[in-house]
């Protein structure tokens, strides 16, 4: 009996270890460090957005006192407290058969319990991975909205016609729409109130080159066609609004 004992309790202090049915020594689990057990490991990979100093594992909520010699993973409390609990009740029931049927039953059951902890340890997912996936992804920022353009207003539309009229010339004419334009955005029926004011159709193809760029509603443009008299005006015409 004080010899069963004795292999029970060595038994339970090397779980990561358990010797076998014929007494052999297994070799550590795969993962597990082979050296010495205070031996530092290297820093960590970065976590983007999670743990991007690459710090190391103590930077995590470890409780006070805890020391750590391995890699920390992740398991369920739950079920580890079910297990321990089993493996106590066979221990108890190993040490009161002694070394009969029932007892050996019990030290082969115990001994499976114990395998399958350390099956489930090795198993158990990374710390530093496990928070990795659980922590959500950063979302890309959402595009900026779109500035709202609107056509020049009527009165602003007026205001120019006046200003257009009172230049003389062409160039004139000209250069009070490049002015406009830089800051202002037409729709066909605008740009054809516009061009009425200019007397050649050579200012008025200048006209539609500098109104067009600030154009909303392009696929309007065959209405512009109606104010040129001649044919190559109007080819020169469909080469500026590429209609």
């Amino acid at each position: 009996m004080r010899a069963l004992v004795l292999s029970v309790a060595v038994l339970m202090s090397v779980v990561a270890s358990a010797q076998t049915a014929q007494g052999m020594a297994r070799p550590p689990p795969p993962g597990q460090p082979t050296g010495p057990i205070n031996t530092r490991p290297g820093p960590p990979t970065p976590i983007p957005g999670y743990n991007d100093s690459g710090s190391w594992y103590d930077d995590y909520d470890i409780p006070e006192g805890f020391r750590r010699r391995g890699t920390l993973v992740v398991i369920e409390r739950e079920e580890q407290i079910d297990r321990m609990a089993r493996m106590e009740v066979l221990l108890a029931q190993a040490t009161r058969e002694g070394n009969n049927r029932r007892g050996r039953e019990a030290l082969s059951k115990l001994r499976e319990e114990m395998n399958a902890m350390r099956h489930d340890l090795n198993k158990a997912p990374d710390l530093r991975s496990f928070r990795q996936r659980q922590s959500p992804r950063p979302q890309p920022p959402p595009p900026p909205p779109q500035p709202q353009v609107y056509p020049i207003s009527e009165d602003q539309l007026q205001s120019l016609i006046r200003a257009v009229n009172k230049e003389s010339f062409g160039d004139g004419k000209l250069r009070v729409l490049e002015a406009a334009a830089s800051s202002q955005h037409f729709l066909v029926p605008q740009v054809t109130k516009i061009l009425q004011r200019f007397s050649f159709g050579e200012d008025k193809l200048d006209a539609v080159r500098v109104l067009w760029p600030r154009v909303l509603d392009r696929e309007n443009s065959f209405q512009l066609y109606q104010l040129f008299s001649f044919q190559n005006e109007k080819d020169q015409l469909k080469q500026i609004i590429g209609r």
